[in-house]
């Protein structure tokens, strides 16, 4: 399910009581769960039609007493309706699993309610795995949140394919923590990051900064979610100001350069291996 959430947009829950009632400042800030909420859920979400009122209130009563809103809570069950039927222990465990990772309360509920698939995380030793990563990448536990919030996914994605991308726009592309954690690049299949960022400095329109320049400086560079966090197919029209067909060809023939590349490395290193072998004999 995890591997769903670059694909699937988020439901929003759209009552329109509940937004009307949230956004009165004279409201307490405990909104009750009415029968209203739950017929508007449903109706986005049919899957929780299957649920008993005693089951809604068993579950939000959860959310509520560890200080989720009750329209986090609806916009949580519609995103993940499996969750109203988990035990009350199961989703305690699931929220300490991710207070763990020292976002604070605020910030917490703003990804689980963004990306309520992440409650379905239960091995709390590989998240604070993955978090403690991220930090020694991106030095702070709000920069590790932002990430997360623009891509979910490294839940899910191999750290050495993580470290792969890092490097790349750290040293290749030389682009500071703050620009990467405000984009969703991470996401971007390696191949496809390295590709467009080629695909740039070819056309004269990606220069690195200076080992040494204040990141502060101005660039005529594009910023980095300019270039990773959008299709191909504006990447190409509106970054590029190329057709389709001419990065098509590109991406083409790029591969085929790589691989020339690869092949000459691989065969250099076997001869090089041949020589060493002929001198001990």
């Amino acid at each position: 399910m995890l591997r769903k959430l670059l694909f699937n947009k988020q439901k929003q829950f759209s009552c329109l009581a509940v937004r009307q009632l949230a956004a009165k400042p004279a409201v307490p800030k405990t909104l009750q769960l009415e029968q209203v909420h739950i017929d508007e859920a449903v109706k986005i979400e049919p899957t929780l039609a299957i649920y008993t009122p005693e089951i809604w209130h068993r579950a939000h009563e959860t959310f509520q007493n560890h200080g989720l809103e009750t329209v986090n809570f609806l916009r949580i069950v519609t995103g993940n309706p499996t969750l109203l039927k988990r035990r009350p222990d199961r989703i305690i465990d699931s929220l300490e699993i991710w207070r763990a990772c020292q976002f604070g309360e605020h910030l917490l509920h703003l990804l689980l309610t963004k990306y309520p698939e992440l409650l379905d995380v239960n091995d709390a030793h590989q998240l604070l795995s993955l978090s403690g990563y991220l930090k020694s990448r991106v030095s702070t536990n709000k920069n590790v949140w932002k990430l997360l919030m623009n891509s979910p996914d490294l839940i899910s994605q191999p750290e050495l394919l993580m470290e792969q991308k890092f490097n790349y726009m750290m040293d290749e592309m030389r682009i500071e923590v703050p620009e990467i954690v405000k984009s969703a690049a991470l996401t971007l299949p390696f191949e496809d990051l390295r590709c467009r960022h080629i695909f740039l400095v070819r056309l004269g329109l990606f220069k690195p900064r200076a080992l040494k320049a204040d990141p502060n400086e101005p660039t005529t560079n594009n910023r980095l979610y300019q270039i990773t966090d959008t299709s191909e197919k504006s990447f190409a029209t509106k970054i590029c100001h190329v057709t389709m067909p001419e990065y098509e060809a590109f991406k083409e023939l790029l591969a085929r350069e790589l691989e020339d590349k690869s092949r000459k490395s691989r065969t250099d290193e076997q001869l090089s291996d041949d020589d060493e072998e002929e001198e001990l004999h």
